[in-house]
């Protein structure tokens, strides 16, 4: 049976996705759909949906409708974070909330939302699992809404525990990638025990995802994230970094080091943040947390009895070996 590859799967999509953008009346409605669409992006979760169906079935086609109900929740997510944080630009672009106005943005995102949900009916009609896809859908949703959530409630706090932005970051990140894998997974056909591998594996993966661009925020190379280094720093933003070094000093280093990161953001200046990090080793410790989720999220796919995970061995090695 053809496996394809992360590179082949995310082609096809992009062909679909292409083909299948929304238009209607009133237009106004749908073009900031089209625009946030075609912004670009590495497609991830819905190919990790392909990949996982894959797995089962050379030909993806039934699977195509699920993936872009996949990648239309996540844009939509995307369009309301960006209102959320005020945010001016979007890989390089104008925001949707910034071009087309907030109202817009909202009621697009919406629509974007409802039209997820109908895509995973479509998808599912044949083999009558539409309902099972939503509802793996709804759980993995609502989890985001909670990660984002926690992820506000941190900015009124000094600084949550570790495990606690560990569990932020599950929901808000990493569920949506497990949750593409097992619709991928349950579409197939495949048992509920597969699945439930495929979304661990998913899981670990965003995990330890997350935690890397927490990393190269501070030690990537800025000639090829394209990002200021310390820009988390710079905005004053919680990441893993931070959360650590906040939990380990002594109160009057903790003291210091809390100083000196609103400093960083008043004085858009941080290095002498960056030069706490290094002291206290922090970058390495970073590493050490994401190799572990990998690992994890790896052991998943040893009692999978198919010569396709090894492409999503592949794939979990490249995203996590990329210094952008």
């Amino acid at each position: 049976m053809n496996q394809y590859d992360y590179i082949a799967i995310a082609g096809k999509f992009e062909a679909y996705l292409s083909s299948h953008q929304p238009y209607g009346s009133p237009d106004s409605l749908y073009e900031p759909i089209r625009y946030i669409n075609e912004l670009g992006g590495k497609r991830i979760r819905p190919a990790l949906l392909l990949m996982a169906y894959n797995l089962w079935h050379e030909d993806i086609t039934p699977a195509l409708p699920a993936a872009l109900a996949v990648e239309y929740f996540h844009n939509f997510s995307l369009m309301h974070d960006d209102i959320m944080d005020e945010a001016p630009l979007r890989r390089g672009k104008q925001t949707v909330h910034t071009l087309y106005g907030q109202n817009s943005a909202i009621l697009s995102g919406d629509a974007m939302l409802i039209r997820c949900f109908d895509l995973l009916l479509e998808a599912g009609r044949q083999k009558e699992m539409g309902v099972e896809l939503c509802s793996i859908m709804c759980k993995a949703a609502l989890e985001i809404c909670e990660g984002q959530q926690m992820d506000m409630d941190f900015e009124a706090r000094s600084s949550p525990t570790e495990p606690e932005y560990l569990e932020m970051i599950r929901k808000k990140t990493a569920c949506l990638l497990g949750a593409s894998l097992q619709m991928g997974a349950t579409l197939a056909g495949a048992g509920f025990q597969e699945a439930m591998a495929l979304y661990t594996f998913g899981e670990k993966i965003g995990m330890g995802f997350q935690v890397q661009d927490d990393y190269l925020d501070v030690f990537g190379d800025t000639t090829l994230t394209g990002k200021q280094k310390g820009g988390d720093i710079l905005r004053g933003k919680k990441n893993f970094l931070y959360v650590h070094t906040c939990n380990t000093l002594s109160p009057p280093d903790q003291k210091d080091f809390m100083h000196a990161y609103h400093q960083a953001s008043a004085e858009q200046d941080a290095s002498r943040v960056l030069g706490i990090y290094e002291k206290n080793n922090v970058g390495p410790y970073t590493q050490k947390i994401q190799t572990s989720f990998v690992e994890k999220g790896l052991t998943e796919l040893q009692d999978l009895q198919h010569d396709g995970t090894l492409l999503l061995k592949n794939l979990a090695g490249s995203l996590m070996s990329r210094n952008y």
